[in-house]
C-alpha cells in the first residue's frame, strides 16, 4: 500500500497557514512560494495584476520544467489569499485531522489548494512523477470578489481546461454547474425637513425605500434563482426627514436571462415607489457569470477519470456560490471547482481531514499523470 501523504505534505500546508496573506496584501505567500518553487526548478512568471488591483502582489504563473506554450495544457488553480489573517493562530494536527487553536480561522480556505499544487509542481520539477503538458495559476484576491482570476491574461497559452482547488466539500464532489451573480444598489433621493416642525414639506427617502422593499419578491425565488438586499443605509437624525437611502442586494441564477429580468423587475419595483415623490438612481454590476458544463466536456471528463483512479466516487452539484472558475469559464476556459475537503471555511471551526489532504493530493497527481 502507498503512503498516505508524498513527503513533505503536511509540513508544508502547516508553514503555509503561518503566512499572513489577507486579499490585495499577499506579497508574503508570493514571495514564500517564489522561493519555495524556484529553488525547486519551477519557473515562476508574477503578472501585472498588483498595479490593475491596487494590490502588493500579482497572480504567479507556475510552470514545471518541459512546459510547452504551443501545446493544450491543463491549468490547475488556488488562490493566494484568505478572508481573515492566520498568522496569530496556531494550526494543531489531530490523530485524523488539522484544526486550528480556536483563536481565528485555519486558513485551510485556500492554503489547502496552495499546498497540494506547490506540492505536485515540486515532486513534477523532481522527476518524480511523468506528466502531461499543465501548469499552475495562483490568484490574488479571490475572497473580495475574484478579481485576480479575472484579470489574470490567458491568451498566451493554449489552455483545455482549468481545475480549481477550492470548493469546502469533500474530494469527489465538484461542481459542474455554477450560479452567476449580478448586485445592484438603489438610491433613492427624497426631500430633507424638520419632523417637528414643517414635516409636510419633506419626503421620506426610508418610507420609500421600505414600500418598494416590501414590494419585493426575495429569497428562493425559483429553482434557478434567488434575489436578496443585504444592505440598508440612510438618515442623518432623528428629527429630521430621511433625504437619502442606498439600498444594496444581489440576484443569483443558472440562468443569464433571468437574472436580467429580475434586476429590471427590481428597478421597476424601486422606480413605482419614488413617483412622483423623490428620485431614483439604480446601477448594476456583474460579481461573476455562471457557467453550467456538459458532462462531455474533456476537463469533466478528464476529472472524472482522476477521481476514480485516485480512489474516491465523482459526484457532479449543482452550486450557488461562485470561485475562480466561474472567471475562466467567463474568458473561454471551461473550468471545475472540486473538493478539497476545506470544512466550515471563514470559521474558527475551520478543519480538514488528514484523509481528505491524502485524496485531494491523489486527485491533483491522477489528474497531471502522462
Amino acid at each position: 500500500m502507498t503512503k498516505p501523504f508524498s513527503d513533505g505534505l503536511i509540513p508544508l500546508f502547516l508553514d503555509l497557514v503561518r503566512i499572513n496573506a489577507v486579499s490585495l496584501k499577499e506579497r508574503p505567500m508570493a514571495d514564500e512560494l517564489i522561493r519555495l518553487l524556484g529553488r525547486s526548478g519551477v519557473r515562476v512568471e508574477e503578472d501585472s495584476s498588483a498595479s490593475v488591483l491596487g494590490g502588493d502582489a500579482g497572480n504567479l504563473l507556475c510552470f514545471p520544467p518541459g512546459f510547452d506554450s504551443g501545446r493544450p495544457a491543463l491549468m490547475l488553480t488556488a488562490h493566494l489569499d484568505t478572508v481573515l489573517p492566520t498568522g496569530r493562530q496556531k494550526a494543531v494536527v489531530h490523530p485524523d485531522r488539522i484544526t486550528s487553536d480556536g483563536t481565528g480561522i485555519l486558513g485551510a480556505d485556500n492554503r489547502l489548494g496552495l499546498a497540494v499544487l506547490v506540492q505536485l509542481l515540486r515532486q513534477c520539477a523532481a522527476g518524480q512523477l511523468a506528466y502531461r503538458n499543465f501548469f499552475c495559476v495562483f490568484t490574488v484576491a479571490e475572497e473580495i470578489g475574484l478579481l485576480g482570476a479575472g484579470t489574470v491574461d490567458l491568451s498566451p497559452y493554449r489552455v483545455s481546461g482549468g481545475v480549481v482547488f477550492d470548493c469546502s466539500r469533500r474530494p469527489g464532489i465538484y461542481i459542474q454547474e455554477s450560479v452567476g451573480l449580478h448586485l445592484f444598489t438603489a438610491r433613492i433621493f427624497g426631500k430633507a425637513a424638520h419632523s417637528g416642525v414643517n414635516p409636510e414639506e419633506g419626503a421620506s427617502a426610508i418610507v420609500m425605500a421600505s414600500q418598494a422593499i416590501a414590494r419585493l419578491s426575495l429569497g428562493r425565488l425559483d429553482a434557478n434563482t434567488t434575489a436578496n438586499v443585504g444592505r440598508i443605509q440612510g438618515g442623518e437624525a432623528v428629527n429630521a426627514i430621511p433625504e437619502k437611502v442606498v439600498a444594496e442586494g444581489e440576484v443569483r441564477s443558472f440562468d443569464p436571462p433571468r437574472i436580467l429580468e429580475q434586476l429590471e423587475v427590481i428597478r421597476q419595483t424601486f422606480l413605482d415607489a419614488v413617483q412622483g415623490q423623490g428620485r431614483l438612481e439604480f446601477e448594476t454590476q456583474v460579481d461573476f457569470e455562471p457557467y453550467v458544463l456538459p458532462g462531455s466536456a474533456g476537463v469533466v471528463k478528464d476529472l472524472d477519470r482522476a477521481i476514480r483512479a485516485a480512489g474516491c466516487v465523482p459526484q457532479p452539484i449543482r452550486y450557488t456560490g461562485g470561485s475562480d472558475a466561474n472567471q475562466y469559464n467567463a474568458k473561454g476556459v471551461p473550468a471545475v471547482n472540486i473538493g478539497i475537503g476545506a470544512q466550515k471555511p471563514h470559521s474558527a471551526e475551520e478543519f480538514v481531514l488528514l484523509e481528505d489532504l491524502d485524496s485531494t493530493f491523489r486527485i491533483a497527481v491522477e489528474l497531471v499523470r502522462a
